[in-house]
Parts: C-alpha cells; sequence; structure tokens
C-alpha cells in the first residue's frame, strides 16, 4: 500500500486491516500471550482510526499502525497483573500450535519469527515497557529510534529498557544454534513420548537437571498443581502420578508451539495437553517444563 494512504474511505480500512491485522496481531501476541486479548487489541486500534477525520493521512501506515497497537497492549498489560493475582494457580501464555502447512497467516507468522514459547513465559518476568521494548527490537528488528519513536522514550533510554530485559531472561542460543537447539528440543520430546508410552521414565526424567522447575495451567477447570513443581525427583513423582490415572494416554503429536518444537496430545478428537521443554544454555538438559491443559487456550486447536 502507497505509504500516503488517505484513510477516508472504509474501503481504505478495510484494506489496511487486511494488510495489517497479522502483524499487529502478532505484536500484541507476543506482549500480552493471550491472543483473544492480541485480537481484541487488533480490533480496539483500528475502531479508533476508523473515527479519525476525513483528512487525516499516513505518511507511514505499518509504523502508525504497530504504533498503536503496542500502546494499546501496554495499556491492557496495567491491568494484567490484577486479572493474574485472582488467575487460579500458574498463569502461562496461550499457545499457538501448528498442525499442518495450511495454517492461517498469523500463524504462519508466529512460526517464522522463533521468538518460541519459552521465551514467550520469562518474558512474563518483564515489565511492559521492557516487553514492549524486548519484543519490537528481537522479534521484529526495529532499530532504536523506531522503538523510541512508537514509545515516545528517547533511544538511549530504550536501549537501558531493552538491557534490562535482556539481563532478567538471561542467556539464549544464538541465531546460528537454532539448528542445534531444534535438534535438542526433538531429543527431548521423542524422548519424553517413549517414556510416557512405555512407563519407563528413568531415561527422560535423566534429562532433567536437578533444580528444573515444571508449571502447569489448567487455569481452574482442568486440575493442575498450583504451584511450581521444582527439582527433578518431584517432576518425575507428579509425571508418574498423572500417568498412573491415564491423564496422558492419547496421541502425542509433535508440533510446532509459538514458534518452537513442542507435544500436544490428543485424545478423542481434542488436546487435552500443550507440553513445552525449555533446554539448558547448553542444550543437554531440560531446565524447564510448560504444560498447558487450561481448555479455553487450547480451542483454537482443531
Amino acid at each position: 500500500m502507497n505509504d500516503a494512504t488517505p484513510l477516508a474511505q472504509p474501503a481504505l480500512i478495510e484494506q489496511l486491516y487486511r494488510d495489517y491485522k497479522p502483524l499487529l496481531a502478532s505484536v500484541a501476541y507476543r506482549m500480552l500471550g493471550s491472543m483473544s486479548e492480541a485480537e481484541d487489541a487488533v480490533q480496539d486500534v483500528f475502531v479508533a482510526v476508523s473515527k479519525q477525520d476525513n483528512g487525516t493521512v499516513l505518511q507511514h501506515p505499518k509504523a502508525y499502525l504497530v504504533k498503536l497497537v503496542t500502546n494499546r497492549a501496554l495499556n491492557m498489560m496495567k491491568a494484567a497483573p490484577r486479572k493474574r493475582e485472582s488467575y487460579p494457580g500458574q498463569w502461562l501464555p496461550e499457545p499457538i500450535i501448528e498442525l499442518d502447512a495450511g495454517e492461517a497467516p498469523l500463524d504462519r507468522l508466529v512460526r517464522d519469527e522463533q521468538l518460541g514459547y519459552a521465551l514467550l513465559v520469562l518474558l512474563q518476568t518483564c515489565t511492559p515497557p521492557e516487553r514492549a521494548v524486548f519484543v519490537l527490537r528481537e522479534s521484529f528488528g526495529y532499530d532504536y529510534a523506531d522503538i523510541a519513536a512508537m514509545l515516545d522514550k528517547t533511544e538511549a533510554a530504550c536501549r537501558k529498557i531493552y538491557s534490562r530485559a535482556a539481563a532478567k531472561i538471561g542467556h539464549r542460543p544464538a541465531a546460528e544454534a537454532d539448528t542445534a537447539l531444534d535438534a535438542s528440543i526433538k531429543r527431548f520430546v521423542h524422548t519424553f513420548t517413549q517414556a510416557i508410552n512405555t512407563g519407563k521414565l528413568d531415561s527422560f526424567i535423566h534429562l532433567l537437571t536437578e533444580d528444573a522447575v515444571m508449571l502447569t495451567d489448567g487455569g481452574g477447570v482442568v486440575r493442575s498443581a498450583i504451584n511450581p513443581i521444582a527439582g527433578r525427583h518431584r517432576i518425575a513423582a507428579f509425571l508418574a502420578g498423572i500417568a498412573g490415572k491415564g491423564s496422558l494416554q492419547g496421541e502425542f503429536r509433535e508440533v510446532t508451539i509459538s514458534g518452537q518444537r513442542g507435544l500436544l496430545l490428543l485424545r478423542a478428537g481434542r488436546p487435552p495437553f500443550a507440553i513445552i521443554f525449555e533446554p539448558t544454555a547448553g542444550l543437554g538438559a531440560i531446565g524447564a517444563i510448560y504444560m498447558v491443559s487450561n481448555p479455553e487456550k487450547l480451542q483454537r486447536i482443531n
């Protein structure tokens, strides 16, 4: 679309919506961790844009719309702590799951950017401004000048905010290590599947670090651990317990979850669990397991 586009006619608003909705929803999703909230943010942005004066001209529609959705997501995040305090148990981001090559454009965008589900979890430890700067810089490649303009901050401030976020998130594999990372997680996925299917968990448990942690999110709808499960042996006991009750019976399917390889359990045509493994810095062991069973967060999967 021409960078100088008057937003006077509804047809042009609709064209902007078609052109930029996947990008805007992806930005908001990475900041909010919820696709339903991300879509609400995008809708709010286009409602606001449609009410602008007929003479409004966007010199740079992409940058303008990303700025609007970023600031809308920041406002929504201000209410998130109150919502999380009343959330039953652990809150984990909504997983976006790719089942086949026919995924929608938004799913493809989430997959291609490779931010990774485990990083989405770590982003929850950051303040809203830290999350915004990190996502815009790391996932979408914006330079500090663009980010500063979007957030109405100085470049120096944005650099400091990014540094604080990076320090909280910690070490991440370099881009050139993507192949090694993928191979490592594939090994975790295969070993876990074999362990559950055979009932012999030792091979998988040995992949966990001594201080590994497991977070489960049932949303108060499905029974899950209210608190983090800390330590290899406690995780082993938890997995053995739910496996013994038949909770992990079904077909395990290897899928892409928010840009990262993971597992989806299918039973009677429905997905009761999505499971993601976070490797250690050296990629040789598992530092964390995330298990999402909240049906509301799995309802987008057919």
